[in-house]
């Protein structure tokens, strides 16, 4: 496995309080209230289409919804930053030998500037950004066409339900990581290959031989 596509919200970038910011901005223009802690919590439990219905947003409205919100985080990029350790965790991968991509719902624009501001855009072969729906499925699919004649070959690392769905219906091997968007209990039910606590334990979960990352246990720990 040489390949490795992270997503980028809450996985390489710490997102979840510019989301917060950025869902209670829109609150207004769709009719909703403002988040309450308890809210937010029930909410890390749902997909993002999931997300827009909770929050009484009707179905045919929700692309609409998550554009206006890609927008909204336009706003807050300048305060985005790297999830703590990741950095560090990038420069390990690549010196392994590893290839690094992006497959993101976010813009490439904004995922340059961060990529950017901490001087680590040469670390990524690629950016396919605007996945919405289900062109992460679409793209991880094209990608392992093109990378390899076995997709369990590459992986994609991501926070969100969706991530170890998409990873799984392109045959990737799926890493889902709990310091993003969705929570560790959720995660473990889409059974992902491998179920991380920190961005050193990536390179564990590629490279067994090294570290011992045993997937059955990343997932039992949390039943």
């Amino acid at each position: 496995m040489r390949l490795i596509i992270f997503d980028f919200d809450g996985t390489l970038a710490d997102s979840f309080g510019i989301f917060i910011e950025a869902t209670n901005r829109l609150a207004p223009d769709f009719g909703y209230q403002p988040l309450s802690s308890t809210h937010i919590e029930q909410l890390r439990k749902l997909g993002m289409l999931e997300v827009a219905q909770a929050l009484g947003i009707p179905r045919w409205q929700s692309l609409r919804y998550l554009r206006r919100f890609r927008r909204e985080l336009t706003r807050c990029i300048d305060d985005l930053e790297l999830v703590d350790g990741m950095e560090t965790a990038l420069y390990h991968l690549q010196a392994e030998g590893y290839r690094l991509g992006i497959v993101t719902a976010n813009s490439r624009r904004n995922v340059q500037h961060v990529l950017q501001k901490y001087a680590i855009a040469h670390l990524f072969e690629f950016i396919y950004s605007g996945q919405i729906l289900s062109g992460k499925r679409r793209t991880l699919k094209k990608l392992a066409r093109l990378n390899s004649s076995d997709p369990k070959e590459l992986a994609y690392v991501g926070d969100e339900i969706n991530d170890v769905k998409a990873a799984k219906q392109a045959g990737l091997t799926s890493i889902a990581v709990n310091w993003g968007f969705n929570d560790q209990t959720v995660l473990a039910e889409q059974e992902p290959d491998y179920l991380l606590d920190h961005p050193n334990q990536i390179l564990a979960s590629l490279a067994p031989k090294h570290i011992s990352v045993d997937p059955i246990q990343a997932k039992s720990k949390y039943h």
